[in-house]
């Protein structure tokens, strides 16, 4: 058990600097809400845990009005999406990380549109988001197969009993 809490310490670090390290829209943190249902069956920290790491990189990056509702509330909908669509499989996965970039670019370009940061019309503003978009869909599916992959290492290595086979 400690060694899961070092783990998994390390990965919410490693996450967390992500947001500072990485150009603008190459984050883990939507990888992360979609891999939560791999790592634990608890439900609150599925939704939660991605949430709470956006709300603390926020506190330190700052806040960005009303787009923020949005922002959250489609955080939290892909967290209840990726739990209601899991399944045991790197296709499913790749899949629900798509649909999550999707749901955020309707969704979240839609509030940018509504609080009126500059742009003429909704179009035009879905337009302007693709750019960063496929920056953030590159990294989602980057970082869910990185995880995805880390966690076939882990339960392998577990598997063989914690020795290395040669």
């Amino acid at each position: 058990m400690k060694e899961f809490f070092k783990t998994a310490g390390l990965l919410l670090a490693c996450i967390f600097l992500a947001r500072f390290i990485m150009p603008a829209n190459y984050t883990p943190l939507i990888a992360m809400a979609v891999f939560m249902p791999f790592v634990t069956d608890n439900k609150n920290l599925q939704l939660l845990l991605p949430v709470s790491l956006l709300l603390v990189t926020d506190l330190i990056l700052g806040f960005y009005g009303t787009a923020m509702l949005f922002v959250y509330g489609t955080m939290l909908l892909i967290g209840l999406l990726s739990r209601l669509l899991h399944k045991e499989s790197i296709q499913r996965l790749m899949t629900n990380s798509l649909l999550s970039v999707v749901l955020w670019h309707v969704i979240v370009n839609f509030g940018v549109y509504f609080s009126g940061l500059g742009t003429v019309s909704l179009v035009q503003t879905y337009l302007l988001a693709i750019p960063f978009d496929l920056r953030l869909l590159t990294s989602t599916l980057l970082f869910a197969g990185m995880f995805y992959g880390i966690r076939h290492l882990v339960k392998e290595y577990s598997y063989l009993g914690g020795k290395r086979t040669s």
